[in-house]
């Protein structure tokens, strides 16, 4: 090799290692606080769930943490709980969203009052909105005035009380709280699609549902996919609006997860039972987008290959 040939690719080895510097360099006080924030305690906690901690004085004990919480049936009302807001989430919140954008994306005039309407409930904290929710659904609250105003009376439920009620009643405000932030996604995912292709489709005699089943989901569907995966993570992470609505009660019958652990840990003084109860939570939620993530490179996978 000449004298030259090494002497660039000593200087193109040095360019990369600066380049490679520089970018540690940006990322260093990101990566800082995610390691504070995210990494120390997901260790913290799997060390925890090893252990029969109380606070005071840790006592290793292994796998029977996570033996326990199989046999645990709050746990699986937890599960299911949780299960209850993704199924709002992915029949309710995303359709409803994906619906709403495209009306908006052809009403230009008024697409911006409207977002702004649609996204305030995101913009209000989870715990503000839980309070307000709280109101709605008391016995004497403004839904069951409704429902008697409409002269539903029948219909007048303890929201906030009664079994097999309660936990859908829960899990609603949050996913009714999301719904702006989808919209603005899918309206930005939908202002890239070009004119031309509605147009021909007009031409064609396609309506506005056959625009949208035709059109507008195939060109979103990579960031419809995207929304699910964020809409997992929401719906597996809830616990602002059962703890604050009914605290998890009655009886536990709306704990999530999240919720739970929360309570082995700082109200049932089991840290490391709770910690084994959020690892688990934190294997489901991993599992669930990789999933969802295997789903979404096969679809463009089999996109591609048309």
């Amino acid at each position: 090799m000449s004298a030259g040939k090494i002497a660039a690719k000593k200087g193109s080895n040095l360019r990369h290692r600066k380049r490679v510097l520089s970018a540690l360099l940006f990322l260093s006080p990101g990566l800082a606080i995610y390691s504070v924030l995210i990494l120390y305690p997901t260790a913290q906690s799997l060390i925890y769930s090893l252990q029969d901690w109380d606070g005071m004085t840790p006592r290793w004990v292994g796998l029977a943490n996570f033996s326990e919480l199989l046999h645990d049936k709050l746990v699986w009302i937890g599960a299911a709980n949780n299960l209850r807001v993704l199924a709002l989430a992915l029949i309710f919140q995303l359709p409803l969203a994906m619906t709403l954008a495209y009306m908006l994306s052809k009403k230009q005039r008024v697409a911006s009052l409207f977002r702004f309407m649609y996204f305030i409930p995101g913009l209000v904290g989870a715990a503000t909105m839980a309070l307000l929710w709280g109101f709605v659904y008391q016995r004497e609250g403004l839904l069951n005035a409704l429902l008697k105003t409409l002269g539903l009376s029948h219909l007048i439920q303890p929201w906030l009380s009664k079994d097999g009620i309660v936990q859908w009643t829960v899990a609603f405000p949050g996913v009714y709280a999301g719904i702006g932030f989808f919209v603005i996604i899918f309206m930005a995912a939908i202002s890239e699609i070009p004119d031309s292709l509605y147009e021909a489709a007009s031409i064609d005699g396609a309506n506005s549902w056959q625009q949208l089943v035709h059109i507008t989901l195939p060109s979103v569907w990579g960031v419809y996919l995207m929304a699910c995966v964020l809409a997992v993570t929401d719906a597996l992470s809830a616990f602002v609006f059962p703890f604050i609505l009914t605290n998890g009660g009655p009886l536990h019958r709306t704990e999530t997860l999240t919720s739970y652990a929360v309570w082995q840990a700082f109200t049932n003084y089991r840290r490391g039972y709770g910690s084994a109860i959020a690892v688990f939570h934190f294997a489901i939620a991993i599992v669930a987008t990789l999933l969802i993530r295997r789903l979404s490179r096969r679809e463009h996978q089999e996109s591609k290959a048309l």
